[in-house]
């Protein structure tokens, strides 16, 4: 059941599981458990009124999934480049998969529409939680009959549960961020027209990637049809960056691309913690993280959407067999010191990282950085990459230095926060128009 009009009504008194944040995560949770007949009743509560189509979703999957029938756009090839010849750039395939995106809005609404079709399932939007604790001697009862572990204090009541994922962003630290701004545009086919342009079945991952006296930045170029595209501006920094600024820089990187003159479609912007604080474990017992704020972004890359997904079919499928739902799983020692090694090396050297990501693309075999890139890393893998990449600078790095490198956090109440690569704030354009940083707006719960 979705109901649109929720802070008007009062929620019901208990429930077996609440869902905190109806963005991706939340709503993976529950179109699985809608799908797949769960009985119990099941509450998922989110702040918004209502969704809007402000951000993409991107990940590696097979061209069949769950999810292929509201996918926008999938591309057999991707390119790392940091110009427009043969030997600066590496085009990558893997047989049986595709780089492939989803609307922000198609999601909302697929997901909608699942959980419409169950009875145990609910969607209250409009509904803020305020608070969270133990339940103790509450004297409510869910109406499975068990006792109730938790109390959920919102602004349409206090609800009582045995079980709550809370899927909610929160602030922390990083090594980097990964600062970006956004538009998709109408170009009519411009992008395509230049010598060693991307074609449309090509997304351009780290395209014109360069370092100056701002740091390392690149181009996101995903050709959504032959005359549509999204094109990002994408800025690594030791501390979250003005959009404006940014903003002003895709300005100029539309004209490098021919497109000055293309209309906006809409723009979108965020700010992705690489290298964040590690997740604790909630204070209140029958409460788990997931979701970004449960460690889904990864750390050297950005991604989350796929992983997120893996989470929510490992959690509705403990609640479907009695259990409680887990926690999205803490990162593997190994992974984790490898993101560690090699985001503490970008940070050392701006300078030399277009260098490091083209090696990357050009020395290792394309199955194998897919494998890194999507957590299905073997032990060659990442014997590969080591031997890809130049000793020294990466050596250096081996002592782990977090704790003094991560001081700047980013808020999850800050406007620009972001959980995926995403839009923030969509700002229809019917005319060519310079594009600025959109306009700040509540915080909401994003991923790629």
């Amino acid at each position: 059941m979705v109901d649109d009009d929720s802070a008007m009504r009062a929620l019901p008194r208990a429930v077996d599981t609440v869902i905190i944040g109806a963005g991706c995560a939340g709503l993976a949770l529950a179109s699985r458990l809608a799908d797949q007949g769960y009985a119990q009743s099941v509450l998922v509560v989110d702040a918004r009124h209502g969704y809007r189509d402000d951000r993409t979703w991107s990940f590696w999957a097979p061209p069949t999934h769950r999810l292929s029938a509201i996918v926008a756009a999938a591309w057999p090839t991707w390119r790392f480049d940091r110009g427009s010849s043969a030997a600066e750039r590496a085009d990558h395939r893997v047989p049986g998969l595709r780089y492939q995106s989803i609307r922000a809005i198609d999601y909302y609404r697929d997901a909608q529409a699942r959980i419409a079709a169950s009875t145990a399932v609910s969607l209250r939007l409009g509904v803020t939680v305020t608070g969270v604790e133990p339940a103790r001697d509450s004297g409510l009862v869910p109406v499975d009959g068990h006792a109730a572990r938790v109390l959920v204090h919102t602004s349409a009541g206090t609800v009582a549960a045995r079980h709550v994922v809370d899927t909610r962003p929160v602030s922390t630290r990083a090594t980097l961020f990964q600062c970006f701004v956004g538009a998709e545009v109408d170009h009519g086919g411009a992008l395509h027209a230049s010598p060693g342009a991307l074609d449309s079945a090509t997304a351009g991952l780290m395209s014109r990637m360069r370092s100056d006296d701002a740091g390392f930045a690149f181009t996101y170029v995903l050709p959504l049809t032959p005359t549509t595209a999204l094109v990002e501006l994408t800025r690594f920094s030791v501390e979250p960056l003005p959009l404006d600024g940014i903003a002003r820089e895709l300005n100029d990187e539309l004209a490098e691309l021919g497109l000055a003159d293309a209309r906006v479609v809409r723009d979108e912007s965020g700010v992705l913690p690489m290298g964040a604080d590690p997740v604790t474990a909630h204070p209140v017992p029958g409460v788990v993280r997931a979701g970004n704020g449960g460690g889904a972004l990864r750390a050297a890359t950005g991604y989350a959407f796929a992983r997120i997904h893996e989470w929510a079919d490992a959690a509705a499928a403990a609640m479907i067999a009695g259990d409680s739902p887990v926690a999205h799983p803490a990162e593997p020692w190994v992974r984790r010191q490898m993101d560690r090694i090699f985001l503490q090396t970008l940070r050392a050297h701006p300078e030399r990282t277009p260098e490091f990501f083209l090696r990357l693309g050009q020395r290792v075999a394309p199955e194998r950085l897919t494998r890194f890139l999507t957590d299905r890393a073997r032990a060659s893998d990442l014997l590969a990459m080591i031997l890809a990449l130049p000793f020294g600078p990466f050596l250096a790095q081996l002592p782990d230095r977090t704790a003094t490198l991560a001081r700047r956090e980013l808020r999850a109440a800050a406007p620009h926060v972001a959980t995926h690569r995403a839009a923030a704030t969509p700002i229809a354009r019917p005319e060519s128009a310079p594009i600025s940083a959109p306009a700040p707006s509540a915080p909401r719960e994003r991923v790629a």
